[in-house]
């Protein structure tokens, strides 16, 4: 059994405020034989010294990442410092960081790490993983070699990200090392039961004008109906123009594997194809669909209430929410309101944190509930556990 416990703190402009907001509201937690923090935070709290400081304070390790926005029970917000303990005394938390992660060594770095933490320890029941958020190292493909690795062991986690457009401060980090290339993986082995659940797309938002990719390369899609993809976009109406860096017109995809369709960004669009946030094989059915404020919320919703129904028939000892980054800035200029509306639903009723993603790793179900590791964009991914 894992027991889960929260603190946070908004006081960026000084370390010893900081550390001792954090530290005040763990005084009376007991921490059990084996424990692990988990950090989301603000970019300024790895410039300043504050995780230095915290690693140096705090009696058990820490992994974390940088990003835009964060929450546990108590309060959220976009410049905020949430920290997740899980401590146990049946359940062992093994760490790693890899080297750095460049186009042309991402796979062999991360079988080393996956070999480093596996040294020891029989298979875990979850992978964490946190990773670095690049132009040129896809994050799906760390997602596609831990599972070749773990032989589809679940696993949930998040791409780092920062406030800036080239991600020079979208940190990941394992006790006092931290870096922008680098994955930290936290290895959970023992009686750990996690269930997923995902929302993409409000239903409504759907446009429903189905096609097939009948040409790709993992990420590039070549060919829709047999025409080339720019083209197939002109002949229904999408202005091209608008798609690069697109958040508001995804694409749904249908892997045709029994799980629901996944939500893709499209990057940008050439003469080579569209380029995509995930692996689409040809074959996949793909749909236009479309994101806003109210799309959002309600999605946001949904997947909550479905995993407190888990909750509510089967228990759990945490949850722990993984939504898109890109879904804060449809909101602007109200960019927390779907973190408020989290902390609404969930309000005391779990122990919950939420860490904003540049891109989301959480399984899917197929239609015999086995659980499939899927990449994501613009979702809403939630794990209880």
């Amino acid at each position: 059994m894992i027991t889960m416990f929260n603190a946070f703190t908004n006081e960026v402009d000084d370390i010893d405020v900081a550390v001792e907001e954090i530290t005040s509201q763990l005084k009376d937690k007991k921490l059990l034989k084996n424990t692990i923090g988990i950090i989301s935070c603000y970019f300024e709290f790895v410039d300043n010294g504050t995780i230095e400081t915290l690693c140096r304070t705090l009696p058990f390790d820490l992994i974390g990442c940088v990003t835009q926005g964060s929450a546990v029970n108590a309060g959220g917000g976009m410049e905020q410092l949430s920290l997740t303990v899980l401590t146990s005394d049946d359940v062992t938390f093994t760490t790693a960081i890899s080297e750095p992660i460049l186009p042309e060594n991402c796979d062999t770095v991360i079988e080393n790490v996956y070999a480093d933490i596996s040294k020891s320890e029989i298979n875990p029941s979850l992978i964490f993983a946190l990773g670095p958020i690049t132009a040129d190292v896809s994050g799906y493909k760390i997602l596609k070699k831990l599972d070749q690795l773990s032989g589809g062991l679940p696993i949930f986690g998040t791409l780092s990200n920062d406030t800036a457009l080239q991600y020079e401060s979208s940190y990941v980090f394992r006790n006092n090392e931290s870096h922008i290339r680098k994955v930290v993986l936290l290895f959970l082995h023992g009686n750990v039961e996690p269930r997923f659940y995902t929302t993409a797309i409000a239903t409504r938002n759907i446009l429903r004008q189905y096609a097939v990719v009948t040409d790709s390369s993992e990420y590039l899609v070549k060919k829709i109906n047999d025409m080339p993809a720019a083209e197939y976009f002109k002949k229904i109406g999408v202005q091209i123009g608008k798609l690069a860096a697109v958040s508001i017109f995804p694409l749904l995809v249908d892997l045709g594997d029994g799980t629901a369709p996944i939500a893709y960004s499209m990057y940008d669009v050439s003469e080579k194809g569209a380029y995509c946030g995930g692996e689409i094989p040809i074959g996949s059915q793909i749909t236009f669909a479309e994101i806003d404020y109210s799309s959002i919320i309600e999605t946001a919703e949904i997947t909550l209430r479905q995993a407190l129904d888990d909750i509510k028939k089967n228990g759990a000892n945490g949850m722990i929410a993984i939504p898109c980054l890109t879904r804060s800035l449809v909101l602007i200029p109200n960019i927390e309101d779907e973190i408020k509306k989290s902390l609404e639903i969930v309000g005391d009723k779990i122990p919950f944190t939420l860490i904003y993603s540049g891109g989301e790793m959480c399984p899917a179900y197929n239609k015999q509930q086995k659980i499939i590791n899927r990449f994501h964009n613009l979702t809403y991914t939630v794990m209880v556990f």
